[in-house]
């Protein structure tokens, strides 16, 4: 009886845990159903964002992982040195740009300096501040990167440049409400 048990109990581990089939929610169907005012549809542009970022995150870090062994937060924070006026930030200023605290930016500068793909180093009225600036081989694998990440539509397959861009106004004046404010609108 308990070789039993235990037989059932390893069969049920081995057992995916992501049905076979995919969720049959039509949440479309559901907010036509379910009319209760912006709060629904608020509730779909909510779950759409998350599901597309979910997915283009998937895309992007295998796609890097696979062709430059480096994560998303390392591509980042070489673009956003790359996109800089000079190629350097400071690290607390590149924490702030990527979303994530400080140190995540501390040990991806370890391993993107360790690859000779930018260097830190002190800043020059503030010492107590640390600076980061991409090298010349850091903004070619950046480049190489890019152009890779161009070509599968960095995760949102279909989606052209004209439709790009309206999505990017689109979503400008909800990044700044709250509180996401850059250069890129």
């Amino acid at each position: 009886m308990a070789a039993d048990h235990n037989r059932d109990a390893a069969a049920e581990t081995l057992t995916p845990a992501v049905p076979a089939q995919p969720e049959s929610v039509d949440w479309l169907t559901f907010a036509r159903e379910h009319p209760e005012g912006a709060t629904t549809i608020m509730f779909m542009a909510m779950r759409s964002l998350m599901r597309l970022q979910q997915h283009m995150t998937s895309v992007l870090e295998h796609e890097l992982k696979k062709h430059f062994e480096m994560n998303l937060t390392d591509y980042l924070m070489l673009k956003t040195l790359q996109m800089s006026d000079e190629g350097t930030r400071l690290l607390s200023r590149v924490a702030w740009h990527l979303l994530v605290h400080a140190t995540t930016v501390t040990i991806a500068t370890d391993r993107l300096e360790a690859r000779g793909l930018l260097y830190r180093h002190a800043h020059p009225r503030d010492r107590r501040a640390t600076c980061v600036t991409i090298t010349e081989q850091g903004k070619a694998v950046v480049d190489s990167a890019t152009e890779m990440l161009g070509r599968c539509g960095f995760g949102m397959p279909g989606l052209d440049a004209d439709t790009a861009r309206v999505l990017v106004e689109l979503l400008a004046p909800v990044r700044r409400t709250a509180g996401d404010l850059d250069r890129s609108h």
